[in-house]
């Protein structure tokens, strides 16, 4: 896979951060939230570079944040440095200018570290009480995604009210879901950057292929301060066994049913081969560490986040291969 040499990443290597959701439809919200922001504090004292939340409505096993905004301006007065990604806010279903606005106040509060994420939504259930078509989606997503770029970019709304505060650099750091190479042609070319998917309907051999072609069609569209990101399901524990059983085989079996491999389960050994031998990670800018879909409590994730950076992401930086710039 061949990229303009002004677009490939930089010779350290892609920055580390977490991609999380909280779903335990069990548990009370109010302490998973307390509980998730622990978690961007300690994955902010390790030194990562940036933590992502899954967005979905109402009550759902894959996640219990309706408002990534607000929750990432919670997070925003506990940390100082990490970048805070919203992962995604389903803009299908909301007011663009009302996004815009929640936004640039969230942005402010971090001091311009939000990364606004944006998807078409994935759960057909959540629609109809929004008053939005499912089958309509994509059409509506896309008109959205464009008017939310246009109030970003401070057009007048009418009367010459534009978005209030001005939005600054936020419309560079615009992210947008995508798995085919068309989508992500598209995105390089309006100035967004790229969060990779798999499908489902692939194997991961096939997703493998797709992301490649994906890559090469967002560079030839982008421009050189344009991102992408990567996401790999890792838990790192003192053994393999020890890691597998945290997960679950249920996890681990659904990991590969949706097109995604074999989950990187395993002790730091495993984990550090995983990573110095995926022919993606040195084509990306952001590598995005996940559990899902297992459910870790915070401890278990606090433990696995640490023998991540000290035994797996800190020693391959050491050697000096060009994976695990963290900060």
């Amino acid at each position: 896979m061949m990229q303009p040499p002004e677009h490939r990443p930089t010779p350290a290597g892609p920055e580390y951060g977490i991609f999380f959701r909280l779903n335990d439809t069990e548990a009370d919200p109010v302490r998973q939230y307390h509980d998730g922001l622990d978690l961007i504090v300690h994955a902010e004292e390790l030194g990562l570079a940036t933590a992502w939340i899954t967005s979905h409505h109402f009550r759902s096993d894959k996640g219990t944040i309706a408002s990534p905004l607000v929750f990432l301006a919670a997070a925003s007065q506990r940390t100082t440095r990490i970048r805070l990604g919203a992962g995604v806010v389903v803009i299908t279903l909301e007011n663009p200018i009302r996004v815009a606005e929640d936004a640039v106040i969230a942005d402010a509060l971090s001091g311009g570290r939000l990364q606004l994420g944006l998807g078409s939504g994935l759960e057909d259930w959540a629609f109809g009480p929004f008053g939005v078509d499912w089958d309509d989606r994509l059409r509506v997503y896309a008109d959205k995604a464009a008017q939310l770029r246009s109030v970003l970019d401070g057009t007048d709304l009418g009367g010459g009210r534009r978005l209030y505060p001005p939005a600054g650099t936020l419309r560079q750091r615009l992210w947008r879901v995508a798995s085919d190479p068309e989508h992500a042609g598209e995105i390089g070319k309006v100035g967004d950057n790229l969060l990779l998917r798999s499908s489902k309907a692939l194997t991961f051999e096939g997703n493998l292929v797709r992301h490649s072609e994906a890559i090469d069609a967002f560079r030839s569209n982008a421009g050189p301060r344009q991102r992408i990101a990567a996401s790999r399901t890792v838990i790192v524990a003192e053994t393999v066994a020890e890691a597998r059983k945290l997960a679950g085989q249920h996890a681990i079996d659904l990991h590969v049913k949706n097109g995604n491999g074999e989950p990187w389960y395993g002790d730091p050994e495993l984990v550090q081969d995983r990573l110095l031998n995926d022919p993606e990670l040195a084509h990306v800018d952001e590598v995005l560490l996940q559990v899902a879909p297992a459910k870790l409590t915070l401890s278990q994730w606090k433990s696995s986040l640490s023998l991540t950076m000290s035994e797996v992401l800190d020693p391959v930086r050491t050697k000096g291969r060009a994976y695990a710039r963290v900060s």
